[in-house]
């Protein structure tokens, strides 16, 4: 599978499954933000964002979250590393600017 295709499966598969969950979405207003921020264009679709940080983190995607952060619409991204370590990292919804990475509990 090419990374395209890959990049866009992923989003795809986060946006069903938060689709399919209206009762978390209606708890949580960082959705309905996310949803108008793209809308906006205001941040970055998460498919350019991870195709910019392949190079640091590459493909073993685990989970997205959407957050905003003292203001600040951020990506939180767990992935693999290739020890198979789970890192997160924070990244700027509208930029793509890394700003904080660590192991993850």
């Amino acid at each position: 599978m090419s990374w395209d295709t890959m990049i866009r499966t992923l989003a795809i598969t986060i946006l069903l499954f938060a689709l399919a969950l209206p009762s978390a979405a209606d708890d949580d207003d960082d959705y309905a933000d996310m949803l108008d921020a793209r809308r906006r264009g205001a941040i970055l679709p998460l498919a350019e964002i991870l195709e910019r940080l392949r190079p640091q983190i590459g493909s073993r995607i685990l989970e997205v979250e959407f957050e905003q952060d003292d203001g600040l619409a951020v990506y939180e991204i767990y992935y693999l590393n290739p020890r198979g370590r789970r890192l997160e990292i924070e990244v700027d919804a509208s930029t793509a600017r890394i700003l904080d990475m660590e192991e993850d509990d």
